[in-house]
């Protein structure tokens, strides 16, 4: 804690001002001393803290007027005559309004027409401010802690510019560990100063002994960053998931499955993440290597403050999909193909477009009849070509409709799916416990995929890991028994709301997905520039949300924080507000910097 933390009275003294001379001193907008910022005012303006109404207003001294900026923090103490004894405390307040107002009635307008130049030292500056919350300092145990704003400050009492960090950190509940997000700021400038900027982190407790869950992570909660074109969304992604990528064990529900088939006794162990990236730019693939422009003196300036830096070297993992006419080029990857299994539970995956009842009805019957070939004990796998075949040979005997059986074939006979289904020499299935290894970075580039070949790749990857991680009865426990967080870039591709069959089936997976993201340690990381076009189910579960830089039309149509709606979209390259739970909303300044490598 800092020597200004520690003695909270030292450092801003007993103020103890009359009424009558707060009176006296706000007429004349005194300077009060290079320690203080100005005063409270009551003169011409009511002073009170209400259950759902505030007003605290402070007059700035004339030398101290053009550094401030709507935003900053201050906080104003409270005399001891109104505190416990061996207990200090101060009310933490931004600042949400800033002008000026004239001290008396001046006709100012000068014959033949203009304004005469009196100068502002003829008017007050005054602040409007927006209280947060009351922090109180124990001396005797040396703690800070928060408390509701439940009563004004004393009229006269001196105004400062916040320099603490810690009592800005309890203040605003920022948690003093966990995941790095950026440097708290105000209007681009660092808070409380250039050198020593508040680090702002997102609550990640974990057991690292595997014997105590001590808080609620918040990637179960799940995150959204969301940014227009070059403002920064990758750069700032890969920063935060190098931060997740760390040694840090999460208690989770050991599956049934499991617990049979290995005789296990406990419900509960302590895994760690397994963080899952699709990269449709195959630009996180990168995050393997080091970044060469990160000096060694920078590297060691992040690390003393928490930051992990550096490639994840081995412990990122590669993975891309192949179909029958593309092929990553990426090197050290292991590739894997889309099989036709997949669909057996999941028709709605042949389907794009919604079919009549009796249709949808129809491919269920055929499916099943299909599938219903292959059992544990056979050698035979289905494959998209052998079903093509006997659906040509068999299919008027399970629908006995010519015209729904045309409908049928119609639907689930096209080239997209001859392209899409058992390419690759290995399949997901026998993938499936490699990709998703604790402790591990999975990275899914699909950089190479075009279209609708795209999609439908991708459709059938997520379903497999949303379904394996919410359903009793998986087909594969390594992913429902590992807590995992799944970064979609360019989410809005896969996760807006829509009446296709194929998209609808995903969303409403991952509706489900969203609400039990804490009980099943499921996290979703959606990057989007089209935040908007998000489905809001899924949205209204998403407790942290970070937004860069936004393009006016995108304001008008999602939730910014109402203090930011005018601000974000000047925010340069890097600058964002962070809504996170809990957490007041407040401006943060990424690393300018990325901590991996980086190439756009």
């Amino acid at each position: 804690m800092t020597d200004s933390t520690d003695d909270i009275a030292a450092k801003y003294g007993n103020q103890d001002s009359t009424a009558g001379e707060a009176e006296e001193e706000e007429m004349a907008d005194p300077v009060l001393g290079d320690d203080s910022l100005g005063h409270v005012a009551l003169k011409d303006s009511q002073l009170f803290v209400g259950r759902s109404e505030m007003q605290i207003i402070a007059y700035i001294d004339q030398h101290e007027r053009d550094g401030l900026r709507v935003g900053n923090y201050v906080c104003i103490p409270y005399p001891d005559a109104t505190t416990e004894p061996n207990e200090d405390e101060v009310l933490l307040a931004a600042i949400d309004r800033l002008e000026y107002r004239p001290i008396t009635e001046v006709n100012d307008w000068v014959d033949g027409g203009g304004y005469s130049d009196f100068g502002e030292q003829n008017l007050a500056y005054v602040s409007h401010l927006d209280p947060i919350a009351i922090v109180k300092h124990d001396r005797l145990k040396d703690t800070l802690t928060r408390q509701t704003v439940d009563r004004p400050p004393k009229p006269g009492e001196d105004v400062h510019l916040i320099e603490d960090e810690e009592i800005l950190r309890v203040g605003l509940n920022i948690p003093s560990d966990g995941i790095y997000i950026g440097d708290m700021a105000v209007s681009g400038d660092f808070i409380p100063n250039d050198e020593n900027p508040l680090t702002y982190l997102l609550s990640n407790p974990n057991s690292t002994d595997g014997t105590a869950d001590e808080g609620e992570p918040a990637i179960f909660r799940h995150l959204l960053v969301a940014g227009s074109t070059g403002k920064g969304k990758t750069h700032f992604s890969k920063n935060i998931l190098r931060q997740c990528a760390v040694s840090k064990q999460y208690p989770i529900e050991v599956p049934p499955e499991e617990q049979e088939a290995f005789g296990i006794d406990d419900d509960i162990r302590h895994r760690y993440l397994n963080l899952f990236v699709i990269d449709p730019e195959d630009e996180y693939v990168e995050m393997r290597d080091d970044n060469p422009g990160l000096s060694p003196e920078k590297a060691r300036e992040l690390e003393d403050k928490g930051v992990a830096v550096g490639g994840l070297d081995d412990d990122l993992q590669v993975f891309a999909p192949v179909t029958a006419n593309s092929q990553p080029t990426l090197d050290d990857i292991r590739t894997f193909g889309i099989p036709f299994s997949v669909v057996e539970k999941r028709p709605q995956l042949l389907l794009s477009s919604r079919p009549k009842d009796p249709t949808f009805n129809a491919i269920r019957n055929v499916l099943n009849a299909y599938f219903g070939r292959f059992d544990d004990d056979s050698n035979d796998e289905p494959t998209y070509n052998d079903f093509e075949t006997w659906l040509e040979l068999n299919g008027d005997q399970i629908v006995n409709n010519d015209n729904i059986l045309a409908a049928v074939e119609r639907r689930v006979t096209g080239p997209i799916y001859d392209r899409v289904f058992d390419h690759g020499s290995t399949s997901l299935d026998e993938y499936t416990n490699d990709m998703f290894n604790r402790g591990q970075v999975t990275v899914v580039p699909t950089g190479h995929l075009r279209g609708e070949t795209e999609k439908l790749v991708l459709l059938a990857l997520m379903t497999h890991i949303v379904e394996n991680k919410i359903d009793t009865g998986v087909e594969h426990p390594q992913i429902k028994g590992t807590p995992m967080l799944l970064c979609v870039d360019e989410a809005h591709e896969y996760l807006s709301s829509t009446d296709r069959p194929r998209e609808k089936y995903l969303v409403q997976n991952f509706r489900q997905a969203a609400k039990r993201g804490r009980k099943d340690k499921f996290g979703l990381y959606m990057v989007t520039q089209n935040p908007q076009d998000i489905d809001d189910e899924i949205l209204k579960q998403t407790n942290t949300r970070i937004y860069l830089g936004l393009q006016p039309e995108v304001v008008e149509r999602i939730r910014i924080p109402a203090d930011y709606e005018d601000q974000i979209v000047t925010f340069d390259k890097g600058q964002a507000v962070v809504d996170a739970p809990d957490v007041r909303p407040v401006e943060v300044q990424g690393l300018d910097v990325c901590v991996t490598n980086h190439s756009n």
